[in-house]
């Protein structure tokens, strides 16, 4: 799971933070390019934000990890990152 460089942070919300680095450590970035992470992030945080707001991002943000967040999380990514087969 590549890091993101100091040039390339920008404050991101605690929520995004874990949402991102679950897909990192489950293997859900495995088709993005290096070079495309940052865009896959960008991408997963939108779709995260638009659809699931509530149901995912809120309740990471109470400390909680359920296993509704986990499969709608899993969902999210593997829609973006199916993108960059």
């Amino acid at each position: 799971f590549p890091t993101r460089r100091s040039s390339d942070l920008s404050p991101m919300a605690v929520e995004g933070e874990v949402a991102i680095i679950f897909c990192g450590t489950k293997g859900l970035l495995e088709n993005v390019p290096l070079e495309k992470v940052s865009e896959f992030e960008k991408l997963f945080l939108q779709l995260i934000r638009a659809k699931y707001q509530k149901e995912v991002l809120d309740v990471i943000k109470a400390g909680q990890l359920t296993d509704d967040v986990v499969e709608k999380l899993t969902e999210c990514a593997k829609e973006i990152a199916s993108r960059y087969k």
